[in-house]
């Protein structure tokens, strides 16, 4: 069973919740700590998690350090923010986490959940494309008039991403997420991460935020591969065949 700590429960009128958890490419993970950070958004519960499964230890000193989930709130933007540091791979408590999380939205009478994250396609070199989807028909054409093309065909959203609209779904809970198209889960995609944050607050009509910090992260990403590519490149090389 989950241990869940409330510090204090926030006074807000129909809030928005956005809930999301590092995802492939750590889309979702790096949205959400972007948010925190810039809304100065303060915390108020706590949910204890099973992670770390392991101890450290400072010259013969055990140290233990529990990780947690946080729920944060902006009272300013009329908003909820639930974040963490990993994704639960265990199916039992990914339901259980899932389960908390909506049952605090219901405590705070939250309006519409809205959960961020990735897809794993080939996107477009210029601009990478940004799918959505709902669980209630009537946010479709509102999703449409915002210009993010609907998760067509059929095909599975995984982890607690796509988990928590499910869940919410069960409690009769609005939800909607927004994902934006990445190539590699196993590299960090801050450039998606900034197009999904852009188009989120765009969509829940909320003043822009300042993005020069994804912008430059994104910077030292392409730095970084162009080193490797050109690394790699020199090693392809040296291992021609010569000429005798």
């Amino acid at each position: 069973m989950l241990g869940l700590k409330i510090h204090t429960l926030p006074k807000l009128t129909r809030p928005v919740m956005i809930a999301a958890l590092p995802d492939m490419g750590n889309v979702a993970g790096i949205g959400m700590a972007f948010l925190v950070k810039k809304l100065k958004a303060k915390l108020f519960a706590e949910i204890y998690a099973f992670w770390p499964p392991a101890v450290s230890y400072d010259h013969g000193l055990i140290k233990y350090e529990q990780s947690s989930y946080k729920f944060h709130y902006s009272q300013k933007e009329n908003l909820v923010l639930f974040s963490g540091e990993f994704n639960p791979s265990d199916p039992r408590r990914l339901y259980e986490l899932c389960y908390e999380v909506v049952s605090m939205a219901k405590k705070l009478r939250v309006s519409t959940l809205y959960s961020i994250g990735a897809a794993l396609r080939q996107p477009n070199p210029a601009e990478p494309k940004l799918f959505a989807a709902t669980t209630t028909p009537k946010h479709l054409g509102v999703l449409k008039k915002e210009r993010l093309e609907l998760l067509n065909g059929k095909g599975q959203i995984t982890g607690f991403n796509g988990l928590i609209m499910g869940i919410a779904k069960e409690k009769q809970l609005d939800s909607i997420c927004i994902l934006s198209e990445i190539d590699n889960p196993n590299v960090i995609q801050p450039k998606s991460a900034q197009l999904v944050l852009e188009k989120l607050l765009q969509v829940l009509d909320l003043k822009p935020l300042d993005m020069k910090e994804l912008e430059e992260e994104e910077k030292r990403k392409q730095f970084m591969e162009q080193q490797i590519n050109y690394v790699n490149g020199l090693a392809r090389k040296d291992n021609q065949p010569g000429i005798a």
